[in-house]
């Protein structure tokens, strides 16, 4: 994974602090220049604290997630229809009414998803034992024409993209314990890469964001009782 975005995504979440502190959450959070890289066949990056120790937690407190969508605007008058609908990018613009929806979906199923958890609680108050997970989806870009269902059979192998990151923080600390992201199409786990066979509306496109969204929620969630059960048995 490139550095420059694990800086970017790093200045992202270290400004959603103040956005989601309250005074229940830490006030100073630390660790991040700790953190070592993992192998990971599930992430295309891994990074733990050395001094790590997911046993200690059996709560989890889920902090305001933060969204940010690239801007493809084409202020071009120049170029021609289809092109400026795409942008400059190739990429369409997500309009205001569709970056919320995509915030609430991509929430809510992740909030669902973490409370299946079969060795961590979801709690709204920190505690000794509490480890808090705070998200970021950025550079989301879409695939998806304005009023994709009225232009004919639109046929879509992805919505578009976005990168995600969760980060785990010691909540009574503030020491980040680890920190996991990819870039990801955007699209349900066994599409892979393969263009649809039905056409694209806003109903299929909302369903692939959901099930995109679960997908790396369970990935974290399948994760975390594996580590925690395992660290319990020692």
């Amino acid at each position: 994974m490139k550095r420059n975005l694990v800086f970017v995504v790093t200045l992202l979440l270290a400004s959603g602090v103040a956005l989601a502190q309250d005074e229940a959450t830490p006030k100073e959070i630390t660790g991040a220049d700790d953190l070592v890289k993992q192998k990971s066949s599930q992430w295309g990056g891994v990074w733990i604290h050395p001094d790590a120790d997911i046993s200690k937690f059996s709560k989890l407190y889920l902090w305001n997630a933060i969204f940010q969508f690239r801007d493809v605007s084409d202020k071009n008058v120049n170029r021609t229809t289809t092109a400026m609908m795409r942008g400059d990018q190739g990429y369409f613009e997500i309009s205001e009414e569709s970056q919320e929806k995509f915030k609430k979906i991509v929430s809510e199923v992740v909030v669902k998803e973490l409370s299946r958890s079969k060795q961590f609680e979801i709690v709204d108050t920190i505690g000794p034992d509490t480890l808090a997970v705070r998200g970021a989806v950025i550079d989301i870009v879409s695939n998806v024409p304005k009023n994709v269902g009225r232009q004919g059979n639109v046929h879509l192998a992805s919505m578009g993209e976005a990168t995600f990151y969760f980060e785990l923080i010691d909540a009574e600390t503030g020491v980040i314990q680890a920190r996991v992201g990819d870039r990801r199409l955007i699209q349900p786990p066994a599409g892979m890469n393969s263009v649809n066979q039905a056409p694209t509306n806003s109903t299929t496109v909302w369903n692939d964001v959901e099930m995109w969204a679960q997908d790396q929620a369970m990935t974290l969630r399948r994760a975390l009782d594996k580590a925690a059960k395992k660290a319990k048995k020692k």
